[in-house]
């Protein structure tokens, strides 16, 4: 069953087309690697796809619905959130407080995410997502005082307290050291062990080949191959995409 369905979809900033007609798809329960040289696009689609950013033409169909132009609030609502390449976590709040704000749903009021009457439930998951992350000494801590690996990791935390069935990480190992990786690479399998669906662009290929059920290659913005890992690893196309023949 395909969980999210990519199509015709295209982006341009003043006449240069970062992503155009760029179709792909993801099934339920799976983990899909997106890749591709720099400046593929990748980044971009998945700004379109969470409609961080608004699409030129196209459409996204998630679970069935075509979200058409739906804040990108109203997405993570729906069940669909992503993690950034660059860290966006609030470093003047704690670990804790950057996280409950992934515990409500009401995300066009941020500070509700405190006045919750729930509170004590809301520290539980909090708790045992920051022993999964291994960084639960740190919850009273500012963000700001989180090397760059363990804010990757509470950023993926934050994505994934949000009960998201949709996940989509953006450079989920890029930067961190190989025990963290580890860290990632377990949070990934556990996710979709519980019946998430994940979608991660990632640089690292031993790492996303090693996790990807399929991988989508993308090539100046567009489509360019959607297969297994050891097919795509192969294809005469992806190697002169990443090695210029």
């Amino acid at each position: 069953m395909n969980f999210l369905e990519i199509h015709s979809l295209s982006k341009a900033f003043d006449g240069l087309h970062a992503v155009e007609n760029l179709h792909f798809t993801v099934k339920k329960n799976t983990i899909t690697g997106l890749i591709g040289p720099n400046g593929a696009g990748k980044t971009t689609a998945f700004n379109l796809i969470t409609h961080f950013l608004p699409k030129d033409s196209g459409k996204v169909v998630y679970a069935g619905e075509n979200l058409k132009k739906l804040p990108a609030y109203k997405v993570v609502q729906r069940g669909m959130a992503r993690t950034f390449q660059q860290i966006r976590l609030w470093p003047n709040l704690t670990v804790r407080e950057n996280l409950l704000l992934a515990c409500s749903r009401e995300y066009d009021s941020w500070w509700k995410s405190f006045t919750h009457t729930n509170e004590a439930h809301q520290d539980t998951q909090i708790d045992e997502m920051l022993d999964k992350v291994n960084l639960r000494k740190y919850k009273n801590h500012l963000a700001s005082d989180l090397s760059y690996g363990q804010s990757k990791l509470i950023e993926i935390a934050r994505t994934i307290l949000t009960d998201a069935e949709l996940i989509l990480l953006d450079e989920p190992a890029s930067g961190i050291n190989p025990t963290l990786l580890r860290t990632v690479e377990d949070l990934i399998f556990e996710l979709k062990k519980q019946g998430k669906t994940i979608l991660v662009i990632e640089h690292n290929m031993p790492f996303l080949m090693g996790i990807s059920d399929e991988v989508v290659v993308m090539e100046n913005g567009r489509f360019l191959m959607q297969d297994k890992p050891e097919k795509v690893q192969s294809d005469p196309r992806v190697l002169e995409a990443y090695l210029g023949g």
